[in-house]
């Protein structure tokens, strides 16, 4: 038996790497939803290596006798100083060890900005958790839920009301989205300077004041559309202007952005926004569980 080998991964191997992150994603014991979250193989492909090209992309992988055994990555950015951790993914040997050594190693490879490390795994996956708690990370208080949507799951959309964020909402949009989103990892600022390149945003407003927003994006490979950040002004709620952006929302993605799923996340204690979602289409697909460690500074 050869020895095994560790590398980063170059992308001419991103290709067999996606299919076997996809195959190896299947079981909920080993899923990772960083990783994986229900592309095909030549989607998820598209994706990473949308990363890739961007720099926002690293992955360390452990080959055995020539065949991919290992594998863990980390989307990044370097001005939030932040990364997002896919896997650990092991299916030979030593799990424990060879888990430790790609985190280590990959790890080395992260831009020396980053200060936060966040991991998001299927709830079934105790392994990955047990490992990240003794990696020193902490599990969130609340499970997360990811939503799909597919057009044959869609409620007609009758009402208007909504319509694109212009120039005159932009001040009373970052007002709201600063309240409603304190921490997000975008700001409203760079939400806006995404406009018309990954991202968009739907609003429910008077003149010019929002009283409630959808901002989505599109995946790389351009089949996954994302609700990112959705809220509506307190003094608004429970008059129909969330229904009424969420149905934007989903048409605007399906329609024109030409998307053949819709996807969000929810956390538990959101039991209205929840039911929010299933009343417009949603189903839910996988339950997860975020983990997150303040890294090297």
């Amino acid at each position: 038996m050869k020895d095994a080998i560790y590398k980063v991964a170059q992308r001419e191997d991103y290709r067999a790497l996606a299919a076997w992150l996809v195959q190896v994603s299947q079981a909920p014991e080993q899923h990772c939803l960083h990783t994986w979250s229900g592309q095909n193989a030549q989607g998820l492909q598209k994706q990473l290596l949308s990363y890739l090209d961007d720099s926002e992309l690293c992955y360390v992988i452990k080959l055995q006798d020539g065949q991919l055994v290992g594998a863990m990555g980390s989307e990044y950015d370097e001005e939030l100083e932040n990364a997002w951790l896919h896997g650990p993914h092991v299916i030979a040997g030593d799990w424990e060890l060879t888990a430790e050594e790609l985190f280590s190693r990959l790890l080395a490879e992260l831009p020396a900005c980053i200060g936060q490390l966040d991991a998001y795994l299927n709830v079934e996956n105790t392994r990955g958790r047990h490992f990240y708690k003794q990696q020193g990370f902490k599990e969130r208080e609340h499970l997360s839920y990811d939503y799909w949507l597919t057009p044959d799951q869609r409620v007609a959309s009758s009402e208007g009301g909504c319509t694109l964020l212009g120039k005159e909402h932009e001040t009373s949009f970052i007002q709201l989205y600063e309240i409603l989103f304190p921490s997000a990892y975008y700001s409203a600022e760079r939400v806006i300077h995404m406009i018309e390149d990954s991202h968009q945003v739907m609003v429910s407003a008077e003149g010019k004041d929002v009283l409630g927003f959808a901002v989505v994006s599109v995946e790389g490979d351009e089949s996954v559309g994302e609700i990112q950040f959705f809220g509506v002004d307190e003094a608004y709620r429970r008059q129909g202007h969330g229904r009424k952006l969420l149905l934007a929302a989903i048409d605007w993605l399906l329609d024109t952005a030409g998307v053949s799923r819709v996807c969000l996340n929810v956390n538990e204690e959101l039991t209205y926004a929840r039911g929010l979602y299933e009343s417009v289409g949603f189903t839910l697909k996988f339950t997860g569980i975020g983990l997150e460690k303040r890294a090297r500074k």
